[in-house]
């Protein structure tokens, strides 16, 4: 096991997840965000991937490698994951209920509704056989069960992912991305029952890329304010960028293959001042939540919004994006102060109580 660097908190990767969030944002609710599109902002998904193998080898590795924390370390992602998870599926329901009060013949049903909570409660996106599932609830939370995987794999595989296995593995599933960029003609993929490989191949390349890179240049930190600005304006701007058709399956295999990991090890190198980095880190705390709600929250804010007129399709339409993002902020800093971090507080306690300290023998009187 490589040696582990003092406990960072790796603030400038906290703001890429951040950004990242919100770009998703104005991905899956155009309507509230005028003519302003992000066409490549599905990409931070694999940027996610990417942070999450940093970040759990950064915090869990040793332990692991020890021994005898596996069952503690599923115990943790999973109460990591799950409160938060819960609210992006009731607010799932909440857009569903919306719709068929404002159309009783929408296409949601109370019928439709149980079930798509019943799988959605299993973490599972897609069930064979099943038209509907958790993500016709809320169509982000697809990613999060591929995520859990690699955590799992990354955990039960720890002693063997020497780095020769963790390049092999790389290699493999970098190959698996590169057909299905041309297989698809894009890299949107993973949330259909017919290319959950290619979701596979995402996470496979991007989180064990995260696990080498955090291996490789984890240990070195430089202060340097800009530096960590110039990280998380290029990974704006990288998912932002609009390009050619015939440039788009180049760019983005160059983008998961190359450019993400790039940028990872330079935001794990440069950490920013007291002042931007306490933005980062807040940005980073809501991200989970802002990406977990967002779709459902959103849809029902343009269902509402229409119910008054069309909403501004040119740039004065900005201005409910801007506000529905306020929104979310104080949103998920809200759940994370009363809800998010008490309930995990609870779990925590229930589920992995602290060991006591063993009894030491008190040295008898002379």
């Amino acid at each position: 096991m490589p040696e582990q660097p003092a406990r960072r908190s790796f603030q400038t990767l906290d703001g890429l997840r951040g950004v990242g969030a919100f770009l998703v944002v104005m991905r899956h609710v155009p309507g509230l965000f005028g003519p302003i599109r992000v066409p490549e902002s599905f990409l931070a998904v694999d940027l996610f991937y990417l942070v999450s193998g940093f970040v759990v080898a950064h915090a869990y590795g040793e332990r692991l490698y020890a021994g005898g924390f596996v069952w503690g370390f599923v115990k943790t992602r999973i109460i990591r994951l799950y409160p938060l998870y819960l609210v992006g599926l009731l607010a799932g329901v909440i857009m569903a209920a919306a719709s068929m009060l404002a159309d009783p013949h929408s296409f949601w049903t109370p019928m439709k509704v149980v079930e798509c909570v019943a799988v959605g409660l299993l973490m599972i996106p897609r069930f064979p056989g099943l038209d509907i599932n958790g993500t016709t609830l809320n169509g982000p939370i697809w990613t999060l069960l591929y995520e859990l995987i690699a955590n799992f794999v990354y955990a039960v595989a720890i002693r063997l992912l020497t780095t020769w296995v963790l390049l092999g593995i790389v290699v493999v599933c970098g190959a698996g991305v590169i057909f299905a960029e041309f297989h698809y003609g894009t890299l949107d993929v993973g949330y259909n029952l017919t290319d959950q490989w290619a979701a596979l191949t995402r996470v496979g390349f991007s989180f064990f890329a995260g696990v080498l890179i955090y291996r490789w240049f984890g240990t070195r930190e430089f202060k340097s304010v800009w530096a960590a600005w110039a990280c998380v304006a290029v990974l704006g701007l990288a998912l932002a960028i609009h390009l050619p058709g015939g440039l788009i399956p180049v760019y983005e295999i160059g983008m998961v293959l190359v450019g993400m990991p790039l940028i990872a090890i330079a935001a794990g190198h440069f950490e920013p001042d007291p002042l931007s980095g306490r933005l980062f880190s807040f940005v980073g705390l809501i991200s989970y939540g802002v990406y977990i709600v967002h779709q459902p929250l959103g849809n029902l804010a343009v269902m509402e919004l229409r119910r008054f007129g069309p909403i501004p399709s040119n740039l004065s339409g900005v201005l409910y994006g801007l506000v529905f993002m306020a929104f979310l902020v104080l949103l998920n800093w809200a759940l994370d102060v009363f809800y998010d971090a008490p309930v995990r507080r609870v779990l925590r306690a229930i589920f992995m109580p602290a060991r006591p300290a063993p009894a030491t023998a008190k040295a008898s009187a002379p």
